[in-house]
């Protein structure tokens, strides 16, 4: 079902492209939709690269720049009044601080216009913290390696190796540690870190798979399973290359999880084939949309779009995604050279960068600039310092 001139708004502390994807989804479902931004201060500066691409997009309306941080009451006023001046149908977030605003002011801006559908705060809350997700899960008797709070450990010893680090509020796979054997200097480098606010975790041998799921009061509405082909750096996951599969026993799991949570809106969820036992593990929880979301779009799955029919009430048919790869371009042009190629361009991301020209030579010029600024500014201390050492 189509809306007419549907308008809806973004909170974001625009520090990455998940609020562009999300747009760029809805208004590939329906180009009527009129796109409200609200960028929190603590993000505006002139090394803001996605504030510099937001300005120049063609698929943004409207972009409001506050002077107030996301989590403030000014920039909570802020929002009301351009929901009331737009006249905006929904507050939409996109990232984790988005969710974290429209959740926790949700009572007070559902008085003004629509919110999209989420989960319990409370809920919210225990997908957002790692240890608190271990708990629940572990309650549930669902898969999850095994986890104790930094601060917990009595002896180091009692872990069986290797073991991972990591914050219990982080994304991204960012800070986290590996840790193969126990040793001396292992040792000291766990306890010099703040105990109060890691995890220690288990690591699984085997590979990483991830679901995103539409849900309604638990039930599983519709989801894509994708795995990720790309090399990784770190922890930090590697999405240029995806295949999406159909795999029952990692719905299985999925199913069962957002069931015993009652979820309501999107998630990710980064789940861990353990290739000793066999078993499937969840991982972690992403209340937010996510960096594969593209991805999802290219196969047939236009998450921000249901998203969006879901919070309407507005009823939609189950939407079966085809199992195919998605690549970035740079990755299509690796393939292409190595002769390892299984997909055509039609399956990257060239199609979304081609449809926003405007915003992408503006971003390009961006970086060029800033490149060429850094090199000058690398040779004005050079020859500084030179002519120090010469003055020696």
């Amino acid at each position: 079902m189509k809306i007419q001139q549907p308008s809806v708004l973004i909170p974001d502390p625009c520090k990455n492209p998940l609020a562009y994807y999300a747009i760029r989804c809805l208004k590939q479902a329906n180009s009527e939709f009129n796109i409200n931004m609200i960028v929190s201060s603590d993000q505006v500066s002139d090394e803001n690269e996605w504030l510099y691409f937001y300005k120049h997009s063609a698929y943004i309306d409207n972009l409001v720049i506050s002077e107030n941080r996301i989590n403030s009451i000014e920039y909570l006023d802020e929002v009301i009044r351009i929901i009331e001046t737009q006249g905006t149908n929904i507050i939409f977030p996109a990232s984790e601080e988005g969710f974290k605003f429209v959740s926790r002011y949700r009572d007070k801006l559902s008085k003004f216009c629509r919110i999209v559908a989420l989960p319990s705060e409370d809920i919210l809350d225990t997908a957002f913290d790692k240890w608190k997700l271990h708990l629940f899960l572990q309650k549930h008797n669902i898969p999850t390696p095994e986890t104790v709070l930094l601060k917990d450990i009595e002896k180091i010893s009692q872990f069986n190796y290797p073991v991972l680090l990591k914050p219990i509020d982080g994304s991204g796979g960012k800070n986290i540690q590996k840790f193969e054997s126990l040793e001396k200097e292992n040792f000291q480098v766990l306890c010099n870190y703040p105990n109060e606010v890691y995890i220690v975790q288990k690591y699984l041998p085997g590979y990483d798979i991830g679901c995103s799921v539409l849900c309604q009061d638990g039930q599983v509405l519709t989801y894509t399973i994708q795995q990720q082909l790309g090399l990784t750096k770190g922890f930090t996951p590697k999405i240029d290359k995806l295949k999406f599969v159909h795999d029952s026993a990692v719905i299985d799991i999925v199913t069962k999880t957002m069931n015993v949570l009652k979820w309501s809106g999107v998630a990710n969820l980064d789940l861990r084939y353990n290739s000793q036992t066999g078993q499937i593990n969840v991982i972690e929880i992403n209340p937010r949309f996510w960096q594969s979301l593209m991805g999802s779009l290219s196969v047939g799955v236009n998450f921000p779009y249901v998203l969006y029919l879901l919070s309407n009430n507005i009823t939609f048919e189950h939407i079966y995604y085809k199992e195919q790869y998605y690549a970035k371009f740079h990755r299509f042009i690796q393939d292409a050279f190595s002769g390892s190629l299984e997909y055509s361009l039609f399956d990257t991301n060239v199609k979304y960068f081609l449809s926003d020209p405007s915003g992408i030579l503006h971003l390009l010029f961006y970086k060029l600039m800033k490149q060429n600024l850094i090199q000058d500014v690398k040779s004005i201390f050079s020859r500084q310092s030179q002519k120090l050492q010469n003055v020696k």
